[in-house]
């Protein structure tokens, strides 16, 4: 991302370069010659760009350096990937003897002319690459030897539900300001009490403490309202998302008076608690606005702020009286919170590293984001790096007001290079975003950032990635789930901003009123844009976009008029990897989406007006997710689909009866497959058995489906199965093995799929097969929700292959489901049991209304729930 984090874009390019040049597939015209060059030019560059990170921001000419340089890798990375996309196409046509139509599948009519001109561009790269790598030698840069990133530990699991468990020294802060939310003494309904302080101090948690607590539920009958506002004071939006969550109705196509009486007749209902999280708004015409709008509640009501700003904090109060200045933390509270981050045990922890501790905290300014950021990071480190932090030079940089705390650039600068680049990424989604980690995962992977030096798997390294930054409280869990899995994330507002200051001119947000970002922009993200925008703001960001023509992400939510944005966007941004365009309302993709030659991720999710998509999206031969979740009105894929073999996660929705006879079931490459609101689907189709590495597949809302048509335990990888409101499937009796279905099914699939993406060999597949005879399925699965299944009578016999391996199993609304099955005791790896509204199933004593949840259940507790076998007479 920064150019700080070049080395490790250069590295993965050169590691892919050694391959590609060993293949020799119809390497001619210069290109081999050029590749060659190209690797080793990187190479040489290689040893010193450590070094030359490490100065990036003390050296302004260092830093245009490789800005410069990171510009020309970039180049050099899109056509490398131009030229294996286009072989990859070459090798289906050839293996599909249909060389007649290469002029329609491949890039150019004429393969000598393109292969030729590719050498060329490889050229111009190549020396404008060495070029720049002359001028290294002005900087006199060590080269250092070759660093080696040591795996960041991870940090014992947090309970993330119960915020309280984590904070410390901050229990007589929460009592005064519950005191001050229960009192009823002010004259006026409404009272508004700011929390101010600089950023780090723990303001957001500490409201959350307050806005957690059971008094404060019950005081204000459960009517609480929690609003991130951030730097976008937009009135209209925070009203509209105001009355949204009073009442869950969406408000968003009335106009700003209706829906200013409807927000003013909700407030004064009863009274009420509001928090108006990470306030910047210095604006008193825009609070006041607001302010006339809350002042309607019933009397009681109270609206908590936080906010960094002393000036905001006095202008937003009710009286002097009520603004909470928030403290740093004593010095042997903020102590104990380092130490509890930076070992797992108070007796397991040594006295050098303790004093060394003691330091390093003295210099926290007593703030818990700082202590705990580096406590976290200090995690299972060794004395050296403790003396690197105490002693390091950022200590004496200034603290100023508003700006990214020096301790935090400390972990980043110290960070393993691999994640550099993801964390700085992460900034493309605006403060206080709910990420879902499988998104940014694939999002990572689709921009190459997840290697592997083992053969693990991309998706494997993404969540490596993604718990290593969560144990560096760079990231934080949120949401719990009843599987017990947080499956989304997001960043402190500080964090945010260390990670756009680190992405610097790469990452850009736009907003209806953002500032032009760098025509050295990368990624984009499109956040927040009113639905009554102008059309002149609409435009500009349209034209915009369209100059930014090195764009590798767009994620952009689009409105109704701006259907020809869509055909001026895929005109001009040819290196597109991720295209993301959801809830979006335009009627179709034009067909030149099929020249996005270097597009690996694809959502067009929650469109509720696209019909078809283009056949041409069949030649995106990288193509690794593609989403269309809620896509109703989408009658059908296109018949191609399976082309694209390189096609790892796919959700649909759509109006079709049968998927393709010749579609998803070649798509070996599956690891996800997502149903949803597929109200016509009445079978799957047979030949899913081959679908051997998928990981993931989820039926959810088909009421017309009535068979799956092929064996669950055919698929040997699968880890989570979830089935939600398929009122037709008939499902014990459609679960028994089909073995003849299985491995002779996947010795016919013809090899065009072992070529096209997955560089199998024969051999490779042979010992596959081998693995595979007498295998029994399902024994990796770990999660197995089944959720309004009218007609399931008992539990297939199939899943008894999951006993060893199952961890969470849920139930619900399966009103023919009589009994648990006499494997469950055998589920020792068990971590929670959900039943519910299963109105014939035994319930287990001290249930609810045949409701029950287990943690963790013991063997004897598995054993009462199952039927008790009859003694033979």
């Amino acid at each position: 991302m920064a150019e700080a984090a070049i080395s490790n874009i250069v590295g993965t390019i050169t590691n892919g370069l050694a391959p590609l040049i060993q293949q020799r597939i119809e390497l001619a015209c210069g290109v081999e010659e050029q590749l060659e060059k190209l690797k080793d030019i990187l190479f040489s560059i290689e040893p010193v760009l450590h070094a030359a990170e490490e100065e990036h921001d003390k050296n302004e000419e260092v830093r245009v350096w490789l800005g410069k340089l990171k510009e020309a890798v970039h180049d050099a990375d899109d056509v490398i990937d131009e030229y294996q996309t286009d072989n990859v196409q070459r090798q289906v046509l050839v293996y599909r003897s249909l060389i007649k139509k290469v002029r329609n599948f491949c890039s150019l009519s004429n393969p000598i002319l393109f292969r030729f001109q590719l050498g060329q561009k490889l050229k111009e790269i190549r020396e404008i690459i060495a070029e720049i790598a002359k001028d290294r030698s002005n900087f006199h840069f060590t080269v250092q030897s070759a660093r080696v990133d040591r795996v960041v530990p991870l940090k014992r699991e947090q309970t993330g539900s119960d915020v309280s468990s984590e904070v410390i020294g901050r229990e007589d802060d929460k009592e005064a300001l519950i005191k001050l939310l229960l009192s009823s003494t002010e004259k006026e309904n409404v009272t508004i009490i700011p929390i101010v302080g600089m950023g780090g101090l723990g303001k957001t948690t500490l409201a959350q403490l307050v806005f957690n607590d059971d008094r404060v539920a019950s005081h204000f009958e459960y009517r609480k309202i929690w609003m991130c506002v951030s730097d976008d004071f937009n009135v209209r939006q925070i009203s509209q998302r105001i009355a949204e969550k009073l009442d869950l109705k969406n408000y968003g196509h009335l106009d700003f008076d209706l829906l200013q009486i409807i927000l003013k007749k909700q407030m004064s209902t009863s009274k009420y608690l509001l928090v108006l999280d990470d306030v910047w708004n210095d604006d008193r015409v825009k609070w006041f606005r607001l302010k006339d709008l809350l002042m309607n509640g019933a009397r009681g009501s109270k609206v908590l702020v936080t906010t960094r700003g002393r000036m905001i904090a006095s202008m937003m109060a009710t009286d002097t009286r009520y603004v909470y200045n928030l403290s740093g933390l004593p010095y042997d509270r903020c102590l104990d919170l380092f130490l509890s981050w930076a070992f797992d045990r108070i007796h397991d922890r040594p006295q050098n590293l303790v004093a060394i501790g003691k330091d390093i905290v003295s210099k926290c300014g007593g703030l818990p984001l700082a202590a705990r950021t580096l406590g976290c990071f200090l995690y299972q480190k060794d004395e050296d790096e403790w003396l690197l932090v105490k002693n390091s030079e950022i200590w004496e940089l200034a603290q100023k007001e508003d700006d990214v705390l020096p301790v935090l650039r400390l972990t980043y600068d110290q960070m393993p290079h691999y994640l550099k680049q993801c964390f700085a990424f992460c900034s493309l989604f605006p403060k206080d975003h709910s990420i879902d980690k499988e998104t940014l995962i694939h999002m990572w992977m689709a921009q190459g950032f997840l290697q592997s030096s083992d053969g693990s798997p991309p998706e494997k390294i993404g969540h490596r990635y993604v718990n290593e930054l969560l144990s560096m409280s760079l990231l934080e869990d949120e949401l719990k789930y009843p599987d017990d899995e947080a499956r989304h994330c997001k960043m402190h507002d500080l964090i945010h901003d260390l990670a756009r200051l680190v992405a610097g001119t790469e990452c850009s947000i736009i907003t209806a009123h953002s500032k032009i970002p760098s025509k050295k922009v990368r990624h984009v993200s499109v956040f927040g844009l009113p639905e009554n925008s102008s059309s002149k703001v609409k435009d500009s960001i349209s034209e915009l976009l369209c100059n930014a023509t090195k764009l590798r992400t767009l994620y952009y939510h689009l409105l109704p008029e701006q259907n020809k944005t869509v055909i001026n966007l895929l005109a001009n941004l040819k290196y597109l990897r991720i295209l993301i365009l959801t809830e979006s309302k335009f009627y179709g993709l034009p067909s030149s989406i099929g020249s996005l030659l270097h597009l690996r991720y694809l959502d067009l999710s929650k469109n509720y007006h696209i019909r078809r998509l283009p056949h041409s999206i069949c030649k995106l031969q990288n193509l690794q997710k593609l989403k269309l979740y809620a896509c109703r009105q989408l009658e059908e894929l296109p018949k191609g689909t399976w082309k694209i073999a390189t096609l790892r996660h796919l959700e649909i929705t759509s109006k079709q009866e049968f998927l393709p006879k010749k579609g998803i079931e070649c798509l070996t490459s599956l690891r996800s497959l997502s149903i949803h609101n597929c109200y016509r689907l009445s079978t799957l189709v047979r030949g899913m058995q081959h679908l051997t590495a998928l990981q993931k597949l989820c039926l959810i809302d088909c009421p017309s489906l009535t068979s799956l048509e092929f064996s669950l335990n055919s698929l040997i990888s699968l880890e989570s199965l979830e089935i939600r409101n398929c009122s037709g499937l008939e499902l014990s009796a459609q679960l028994k093995k089909r073995e003849e279905d299985g491995l002779e099914g996947r010795r016919r699939l013809p090899s065009l799929l072992n070529i096209v993406g997955l560089n199998y060999k024969k051999e490779q597949i042979e010992d596959e097969e081998k693995k595979e005879e007498g295998h029994q399925g399902l024994q990796k699965l770990r999660s197995l929700t089944f959720v309004q299944l009218p007609k399931l009578i008992e539990l297939p016999s199939e899943l008894k292959n999951a006993a060893s391996s199952l961890q969470y199993l849920s139930i619900s609304y399966c009103e023919r489901l009589s009994s648990l099955p006499d494997w469950l005791p055998q589920c020792m790896a068990l971590k929670r049991l959900e039943i519910e509204r299963c109105p014939i199933l035994p319930s287990p004593p001290g249930s609810q209304n045949g409701r029950y949840s287990i943690i963790s259940p013991s063997q004897d507790e598995l054993k009462e729930l199952v039927p008790k076998p009859r003694n033979k007479e």
